[in-house]
């Protein structure tokens, strides 16, 4: 059985560079209007988050909130 290489072992073609940029450019755009939205997430709070993962005390992922 042949296994393929990981993305990082070869290079990226020409049909997956415009899925990924296409993909990027998804995310960003609804990041964007998030924000516009007012949107957010602080960050204090995602740091939290991120540092109690994998603890006996896990915190649920931070609320989005409303500027």
């Amino acid at each position: 059985m042949t296994q393929s290489a990981p993305v990082a072992d070869r290079a990226e073609t020409e049909a997956e560079r415009r899925a990924r940029l296409a993909w990027e450019a998804e995310g960003i755009a609804a990041a964007a209007a998030s924000i516009a939205a007012g949107l957010y997430v602080d960050a204090d709070d995602v740091d939290a988050w991120i540092d109690s993962i994998g603890t006996d005390h896990e915190l649920p992922p931070p609320p989005t909130r409303r500027r």
